[in-house]
């Protein structure tokens, strides 16, 4: 019997599919939910990984999505700045500003080496925090709904039913608290490297290095102001790590069972079953992450824009940002429907991000198991 069976057309629960129900979930009862399913069906737990491994395979791949992916911030926070309200304005100046092609390719890249330099220690934290309190959280909530107190067991089935839900809960509760947990490194790096995206060129010409740009903030705003706008950051990252994790988990449980090796020969009689299964689950995989990256998105987009304009603020024509308040960029930005501006770079940078990162991941708990042998 296939462990999950494929909806059909007006199909009626029978006492044969009960039956499979009931030993689907004896079997889980006797699974070890801790257990993070990778790919072909190898089981990986958190503890069975090996951190420096996976710390300095992960940093590396990290860094080449970051290098990759870097030009779609670029966009994204010069559309959120734009001055004037026109969001072609600060845009365009990446292409026009310098005959030189290659000059012009740089602009893409401004204020990379401190996304870099303080990006890693920020994932490193940010996978921990993840990967401990997802699995905290999943064993806990399984074994309270399988064993719910003597208060709660004459409501066992409706409990069983809700295991479903398990996967997104501790996925997105997770992720809200390793967004949260890693602003610490994320947030002076966000203040340093935005000044630096939205600088023009003959200012990026005079002061456009990091270190200049942290000397003139710590001479004008002190320490405190790396972590400007830390407050409204973290506001924004906890329900963008928590919607964007949820949907992801969401969406991957749904579709598990289009991937799940044991459950082919249940497909050979569709259309699906045709298709490779590393193509299945591939495509599960860009899925869920596309459907995370829009629906976070969409839903956090405004809070990231104000964000934006409070750490960098709008350049005038000089270039020189303007310090603003979070009620009057609210009301600026809601008054001129520019809230999401930069919504469609967030989308493609989170989608990509996600299905790419995500995919790369669970096959780099799999290299990084204690006990693999290549």
């Amino acid at each position: 019997n296939c462990t999950r069976r494929l909806p059909t057309p007006n199909a009626l629960p029978t006492k044969e599919s009960q039956l499979s129900a009931r030993r689907t979930m004896s079997a889980i009862k006797g699974t070890d939910v801790r257990t993070i399913s990778v790919g072909g069906g190898i089981n990986t737990r958190w503890s069975d990984i090996d951190k420096s491994r996976l710390y300095c395979i992960g940093s590396v791949m990290y860094s080449g999505l970051a290098v990759a992916l870097h030009p779609l911030t670029v966009v994204k926070i010069r559309r959120q700045v734009a001055a004037n309200g026109n969001p072609t304005t600060t845009t365009n100046t990446i292409s026009q500003s310098s005959s030189s092609g290659l000059q012009s390719i740089r602009q893409y890249y401004r204020g990379l080496s401190v996304v870099l330099s303080l990006a890693v220690p920020a994932r490193i934290i940010y996978v921990s925090v993840l990967e401990c309190s997802r699995e905290l959280i999943d064993h806990n909530a399984r074994h309270l709904l399988m064993n719910p107190p003597s208060s709660l067991k004459p409501y066992g089935e409706e409990l069983i039913g809700l295991l479903p839900l398990v996967a997104p809960l501790s996925g997105g509760i997770a992720g809200g608290l390793a967004a949260v947990s890693s602003q610490l490194a994320v947030v002076p790096m966000d203040v340093i490297s935005q000044k630096l995206m939205v600088m023009d060129d003959s200012m990026y010409q005079q002061r456009g290095s990091a270190i200049n740009v942290t000397k003139s903030i710590i001479a004008n705003e002190g320490w405190q102001g790396l972590f400007k706008g830390f407050g409204l950051s973290l506001f924004t990252s906890l329900p963008a790590g928590t919607i964007w994790w949820a949907t992801y988990a969401g969406c991957k449980d749904q579709l598990s069972i289009y991937g799940d090796p044991s459950n082919d020969r249940c497909l050979e009689s569709t259309s699906v079953g045709s298709i490779p299964l590393g193509v299945r689950q591939g495509c599960i995989q860009i899925l869920s992450a596309f459907n995370a990256a829009f629906v976070s998105a969409v839903l956090t987009q405004p809070l990231d824009t104000i964000k934006t304009r409070l750490q960098v603020g709008s350049s005038n024509s000089a270039g020189i940002p303007s310090n603003e308040g979070i009620v009057s960029i609210a009301k600026e930005l809601a008054s001129t429907s520019k809230l999401y501006h930069g919504l469609l770079p967030r989308i493609v940078h989170m989608g990509i991000w996600g299905s790419v990162l995500s995919s790369a991941y669970e096959y780099l708990k799999v290299v990084s198991r204690k006990d693999y042998n290549p």
